[in-house]
């Protein structure tokens, strides 16, 4: 049989002021149209089966607007796929604090194939198709330590759901990776995986789809990185990424202001953005062991040209120092990067520690820092 494997869709998400001609912030309107490529080249391939595995939306209680486009989009996408099976789990983005909250997921279960999964681990049976599928959200995640997670043996194919992190997929997990040995088994026919925002093979039998669009907290990581979905056939066990349309991010070559005048600097900066196509695009360009003196000659008219010319262009210029270390005796920016933190960075170390109320969710609350620290640093 072949599967869509969709995840971490984040409808909803925000980021930057810049709107679009319905007065829609862009990057919102951005998400759903890549959503909106991805259901149609989904709809194309004819699949049996499509999953998404968590954050369809990017937060507990998203907007009217959002709510109405996803029910609007996954309606017709049933609709001309006759009411094939379409399972939802929850991921942390959707998850309420609180177990007696309703999961906004659950509105979606009126519409024809869907089933979601939002609460504990649970057990689908698709008898027409002959599989069984383990749908395991964000809140089930808690019980993957004391419960077996095995295939059926009497369906013909077995799928696992899972929206959490795998132990060393990433150093950056916020919450205790989850263990792969309860994970992975070559048993099942296929583990579609949500949460990690790029495309990543963790088994032979076993990938994360990585999200449609650049949503993560720390985007500069994934630039570059293609978004998309996965189409899965459980008779070969062939994985075949297929691309979705995204807006542009360009990371672009770090500046070493050291020895550079004030002129040269500026060339630099100029010389890095015309190898782009920096219209519409998200942009960042680094400057370190930038000086007080250096920066006050940084072109005013040449940032703001390039600003109009982007949707987003960050310029991060670093000291020399930070936290004390000296950047002496590094040959490259990128030996030393780890020791010239940003803000931003500091406060992702610090945030992911900090003790929060049980009804803060932390991945949102480091985001909504970081986008605000570096958001100061432009000014």
């Amino acid at each position: 049989m072949r599967i869509a494997h969709l995840s971490d869709i984040h409808l909803g998400y925000r980021a930057y002021s810049k709107v679009n001609q319905f007065g829609q912030n862009q990057r919102e309107a951005d998400v759903m149209e890549s959503f909106r490529d991805a259901l149609r080249k989904a709809l194309r391939a004819e699949p049996d089966l499509v999953v998404i595995t968590g954050d369809l939306f990017h937060t507990v209680r998203p907007s009217n607007t959002s709510l109405l486009n996803a029910y609007q989009v996954l309606r017709q996408f049933q609709e001309r796929r006759r009411g094939a099976p379409l399972i939802i789990i929850a991921g942390n983005h959707e998850t309420p604090r609180s177990a007696e909250s309703v999961c906004i997921l659950a509105l979606f279960s009126h519409l024809p194939g869907v089933s979601v999964v939002y609460a504990d681990i649970e057990v689908i049976s698709l008898n027409q198709l002959g599989v069984s599928i383990t749908c395991i959200p964000s809140r089930g995640v808690q019980e993957i330590e004391r419960r077996l997670l095995a295939p059926d043996p009497n369906a013909r194919v077995n799928l696992l759901l899972l929206h959490g992190i795998l132990e060393g997929v990433t150093q950056f997990a916020l919450e205790n990776p989850i263990s792969r040995s309860r994970v992975l088994r070559e048993e099942w026919d296929y583990i579609a995986l949500g949460d990690y925002h790029m495309f990543t093979q963790v088994a032979p039998n076993a990938y994360y789809a990585g999200a449609t669009e650049f949503t993560s907290p720390n985007l500069w990581e994934e630039a570059g990185k293609p978004k998309g979905f996965i189409l899965y056939d459980t008779d070969s066990r062939h994985a075949e990424f297929v691309e979705v349309r995204t807006r542009k991010v360009y990371d672009l070559l770090p500046i070493d202001a050291r020895d550079l005048t004030q002129v040269e600097i500026n060339q630099a900066i100029q010389e890095r953005a015309e190898k782009v196509d920096l219209r519409g695009a998200i942009v960042r360009q680094r400057i370190f062991n930038i000086l007080p003196e250096q920066r006050s000659g940084i072109d005013g008219a040449l940032i703001r040209e390039l600003r109009a010319q982007a949707l987003h262009y960050h310029l991060d210029m670093r000291l020399p120092r930070a936290w004390g270390v000296s950047s002496q005796g590094s040959d490259s920016p990128s030996e030393a990067t780890e020791m010239r933190l940003t803000l931003a960075d500091e406060w992702r170390l610090f945030a992911k520690e900090y003790p929060l109320p049980a009804d803060i969710e932390r991945e949102m609350f480091i985001e909504a820092g970081a986008r605000m620290l570096s958001e100061v640093g432009e000014e």
